[in-house]
């Protein structure tokens, strides 16, 4: 390749890059905003988590009583926010996917300079990708315990 044809992928490639982080800031800031909510029990408990999966609200309605156990809150509570925390990942994976593509699609700087390091490990992917294979639960949820 000829230095004028290599500064035109050069350009390109960087041009590319700089795409991907003005892309990245405003992905980040919606991702930001995003939450989940799951309710179980009849709609009597609702749990609402954050992009991250983390639990920002529970709401347990006046009629759970009515028809449910109070020895079944703890299990109807983790239930809801482990589907709420799987919701916000789907979410965040659909935010995320046209950066990854976007990355998978970007030349290898090395091929336009020799030795360079390749542009797609500077822009790894924001968040790592949380697998359940589908088995068992997942554990990440802490056990929440009362002490009397």
């Amino acid at each position: 390749m000829d230095n004028d044809a290599a500064r035109h992928e050069l350009i390109n490639a960087l041009a590319l890059v700089q795409e991907q982080f003005a892309e990245l800031a405003a992905v980040e800031d919606a991702r930001a905003a995003l939450s989940a909510s799951a309710t179980r029990a009849d709609g009597t408990v609702t749990v609402t988590v954050n992009a991250d999966g983390v639990v920002t609200r529970t709401a347990v309605d006046e009629a759970y009583l009515d028809d449910h156990d109070l020895t079944d809150l703890g299990w109807h509570i983790t239930a809801a926010a482990q589907e709420a925390a799987r919701d916000v990942e789907s979410k965040v994976a659909e935010l995320l996917a046209p950066l990854a593509q976007r990355r998978e699609e970007m030349p290898s700087l090395s091929d336009i300079v020799d030795g360079a390091p390749d542009i797609r490990d500077l822009l790894s992917p924001v968040v790592p990708a949380r697998h359940h294979d589908g088995g068992e639960e997942p554990d990440e949820y802490p056990t929440v315990r009362s002490v009397r």
